[in-house]
């Protein structure tokens, strides 16, 4: 039960008329929509929340650029404290402006992906304008509900409970967790699925598939990508020691988080035989503030009293972070990427026609 109570159905179904509507603006042709003359590749889910859209982008953009393309990002720009306007945060060579101005997913994707182009804008069509001469490809970051912009491909993650049962109305907000009705999924052309959404006894994938055929019909049917993120190392706040994730089975750890899911960061670290002695989970983009840099350092005094020797950060909290906080615990900030399962899946994304690449 939401906290709404009895509230959430009927504001549920309310909300549901309303994105509907909306939709249907520009399926009625009320509303203009634009197609680039650049390729344009959305990635997107329905869930609120992070799925693991902008590591999906990062992991396409640096496999896009070692194929010899300029690789431009269009970007909301959430978590941005300073400027909603829409400008060029980066050319490929670092940030042109500072994290606050760009927001903390751009500001981490400029400093993994070095060449690529970064535009952030609440306006799609405005962004891909200002990336028009110097990229040869847009992906657009959480695009599946720009219905303004007509994309070349459109990738959109899977809900993790379809693997379970199926989904409808009743799972919209402010009730459930989904953006739109699940209906919508066959606007995409790919599908993308975590397979580690997948429930550990097996049979998941079969029932996800009859639960969408049963949704949207055999027509309503997309091809499934597969992909899969995974922790690999932790590197020292300043920058110097990495060690393998590996490195953590039987030691006490803490953890900071400002993302949508951090208990998920919890379940990858106890797999790795870590044990968990606490979890700081802030708000997802929460910024940096001296108020928030005296409670971490509240924090590593706690969970040092409770034995543990290290406290982990994700990339996307350490992107703000001006300096390290105060206590007694090292800070270790956990990296890791997302992995493209079952290469063969995945060659039609990459095979642009000769207009979109590079001379």
């Amino acid at each position: 039960m939401t906290p709404l109570g009895p509230l959430a159905w009927p504001l549920a179904l309310l909300y549901g008329a309303g994105v509907t509507l909306f939709r249907k603006g520009y399926e009625g042709g009320w509303r203009r929509r634009e197609r680039s003359p650049l390729p344009v590749i959305s990635v997107g889910n329905i869930e609120a929340g992070g799925t693991g859209k902008s590591p999906l982008v990062a992991a396409l953009c640096a496999r896009f650029s070692r194929a010899g393309l300029r690789i431009g990002v269009v970007s909301r720009g959430y978590g941005r404290t300073r400027s909603r306007e829409n400008r060029l945060i980066s050319r490929g060579e670092g940030l042109l402006v500072s994290v606050e101005e760009a927001g903390d997913e751009p500001a981490l994707l400029a400093a993994k992906v070095p060449g690529v182009r970064i535009a952030v804008a609440a306006d799609r069509r405005e962004g891909i304008r200002l990336l028009e001469g110097l990229c040869d490809l847009v992906i657009l970051d959480d695009g599946f509900q720009s219905l303004e912009i007509l994309p070349t491909l459109s990738l959109v993650f899977l809900p993790e409970a379809l693997s379970r049962r199926r989904m409808g109305l009743r799972d919209l907000l402010p009730a459930g967790s989904l953006r739109e009705p699940p209906q919508v999924l066959s606007r995409a052309t790919h599908w993308v699925l975590r397979r580690t959404n997948l429930p550990p006894e097996g049979g998941g994938e079969a029932l996800l598939r009859k639960n969408l055929r049963a949704m949207l019909g055999e027509e309503g049917m997309r091809p499934i990508l597969p992909v899969d993120f995974r922790l690999s190392r932790l590197r020292d706040f300043a920058g110097g020691e990495v060690r393998p994730i590996a490195s953590l089975a039987g030691h006490t750890v803490a953890v900071v988080a400002g993302i949508a899911n951090p208990r998920r960061i919890v379940r990858d670290l106890e797999s790795f035989g870590a044990r968990v002695a606490g979890l700081l989970a802030l708000s997802d983009h929460a910024p940096f503030t001296p108020e928030l840099r005296e409670r971490i350092a509240g924090f590593s005094r706690r969970m040092a009293g409770e034995g543990a020797g290290i406290l982990l950060t994700t990339e996307k909290d350490r992107i703000k972070w001006s300096c390290s906080p105060e206590g007694p615990l090292p800070v270790f900030v956990l990296e890791g990427e997302t992995c493209l399962l079952d290469p063969g899946l995945w060659d039609g994304i990459f095979a642009l026609p000769p207009e979109g690449r590079s001379p």
